[in-house]
């Protein structure tokens, strides 16, 4: 069955153009099967609509005609408006259904391979078999959010990307391979990841603990390798837990650390991670604003709708708010919270305020509302902001949300080929599953200490008394076996030894350390031990040891 909904509309000629009456005024529209909601007129308000429905599955084309009040009869053709025609198909919902499932599939085959592996199925590929981009990034070892202690004075925009830490690991990887990967991500922009102290979910049944507790370690660790591969992802730095529940904390949270750590930025945003921004046009924007301080902009649908919204009581609702948080019968105008914008001086208002503000659990969006006001800072709309779960996509749009891994690399894709934003856009099979969808089990914290590392050195002989110029070094902890790493002090030098086993410490124990520079001091201060040892009890030829000492101490 096909429904149709039409606008209420009068014709009146104005200029070769087709407006509305004003409210004031009674619409008339004559309807007949042949009528589809598809015309609309431009920069005006629908002041109603008729209903038609069409229950015959296959190949149709509709126009909508608009006659002046009067004659019903189409026989004779004499309209004041016929539109273009317009096909589609009607399908029955298990047609329709096996046809987004075949568009979904396609999508996925354009993609590279693994690209919705879990954050544990990511961590154990990199376990077993580590690629060279991520030997390469450890190995590089850029500086992570924490480490850096550079000021960046010429940094426009922080965006803060709010994201669940264990579920939403393959959202996080097609926002770093598309919108803010490094060829994409405009000069003075910089993408973090806020992910607050980790939750996992844990099953309600009774099962062995001490394989729950292994398999918690295994996503702590993942996290702790995740941090280290990339340096983008916020998790125990921040004061908040990582819930829906929680969001304006984590956003307060995000806000007080862009302050603190750059406070030369001129610009914060907040958003989801299920979304596609053009950075390049959204930085542009900010560059030409003559207002770099109170500024408070996002999507306000008080504003785009021209009236107030009440808060919602439904106990069922996510967005359910008690009285006893928010005693008013209307919302103030604010920002909805998949994007929006605040100046640093904004920021740093609720940096300076951080543990006094309260806020209203999981409503970030209405709780910044309410911090500004105290500052008699309102929002402003900042165009081009739309969600696919309320609405459709536009060519014209800086930010579509509530989109699907595949479908952020779709739109990636066709930017990249110089297609329209949304060129093969289907919304179902771009919008993304089981939005505020709860979730089963109960939360618990993923708290461990970290494990200490043990080495063991071995000299690699060619005999018992030729020592082959090769050291042996294993680490280990408590709860992995050993790794080995070879040093070969003739061809490689002690710095570049100490990356290697500093790199196959994070990809195979990356809950075991903090930093290398702490990792370096320990493998010296444990291979002069060794080296002591080997001396008094001689086991390698002594002129081949003092050839590997002097090696050593040239480093």
């Amino acid at each position: 069955m096909l429904t149709f909904r039409l606008p209420t509309i009068q014709w009146i000629p104005l200029k070769s153009s087709i407006q509305l009456l004003g409210p004031s005024k009674k619409p008339q529209l004559d309807s007949t099967r042949r009528l589809t909601s598809t015309l609309r007129a431009p920069n005006c308000l629908l002041l109603g609509t008729k209903m038609f429905r069409y229950h015959q599955v296959g190949n149709c084309t509709v126009r909508a005609y608009l006659k002046r009040s009067g004659s019903l009869e189409l026989g004779d053709r004499t309209f004041d408006f016929e539109s273009a025609p317009i096909s589609f198909t009607i399908m029955n919902e298990t047609d329709y259904d096996e046809h987004i499932a075949r568009a979904i599939r396609n999508n996925e085959l354009k993609h590279r391979p693994g690209y919705r592996l879990s954050l544990i199925e990511w961590a154990r590929v990199q376990f077993k078999r580590p690629s060279d981009e991520l030997l390469q990034r450890l190995e590089l070892a850029e500086p992570s959010i924490m480490s850096a202690t550079e000021v960046q004075s010429d940094l426009l925009l922080i965006v803060g990307v709010k994201t669940a830490v264990v579920s939403h690991f393959s959202f996080r990887q097609a926002i770093r391979e598309t919108w803010a990967s490094k060829s994409a991500l405009p000069e003075g922009v910089k993408v973090i990841f806020l992910g607050c102290r980790p939750f996992a979910t844990v099953s309600e049944e009774e099962g062995d603990k001490l394989t729950e507790e292994a398999q918690l370690r295994e996503i702590w660790e993942s996290i702790e390798l995740e941090k280290r591969v990339y340096g983008d992802l916020l998790t125990d730095e921040l004061d908040c837990d990582d819930s829906y529940f929680r969001l304006a904390d984590k956003t307060k949270q995000f806000l007080h650390f862009a302050a603190t750590k750059y406070p030369t930025a001129k610009y914060v945003m907040v958003a989801d991670d299920d979304l596609y921004l053009r950075l390049d046009k959204i930085s542009a924007r900010l560059q030409r604003l003559d207002q770099s301080k109170r500024y408070y902009a996002g999507h306000v649908r008080a504003i785009e709708n021209a009236m107030k919204q009440p808060p919602i009581r439904d106990p069922e609702s996510r967005n359910y708010l008690l009285s006893a948080q928010y005693q008013l019968n209307e919302l103030p105008p604010f920002a909805l919270g998949a994007n929006f914008f605040l100046s640093m001086d904004c920021a740093k208002f609720v940096s300076r305020n951080h543990g006094r503000l309260r806020d209203l659990g999981g409503m970030d969006d209405i709780t910044v509302a309410l911090w500004m006001l105290t500052m008699q800072i309102h929002p402003k709309p900042f165009n081009g902001l739309k969600y696919l779960n309320s609405g459709t996509c536009r060519d014209d749009l800086v930010s579509l949300s509530d989109l699907s891994e595949s479908a952020i690399r779709v739109i990636h894709a066709n930017i990249q080929e110089h297609h329209r934003f949304c060129h093969d856009f289907q919304r179902r099979v771009w919008l993304r599953p089981n939005i505020g969808a709860p979730t089963e089990g109960h939360p618990r914290l993923l708290v461990f200490d970290r494990e200490a590392l043990y080495f063991d050195f071995a000299f690699r002989t060619t005999s018992k008394e030729t020592w082959a110029g090769q050291l042996i070094t294993t680490v280990s902890t408590n709860t992995h076996a050993g790794v080995k790493v070879a040093y070969f002090p003739a061809s490689e030098t002690f710095s570049t030894y100490l990356r290697k086993i500093c790199t196959q410490i994070q990809i195979n124990f990356p809950s075991a350390i903090t930093a290398c520079a702490d990792l370096n001091d320990q493998v010296r201060a444990q291979l002069l031990e060794f080296y002591n040892k080997q001396a008094v009890d001689k086991p390698v030829d002594t002129l081949q040891l003092e050839k590997w000492k002097l090696c050593l101490e040239q480093q």
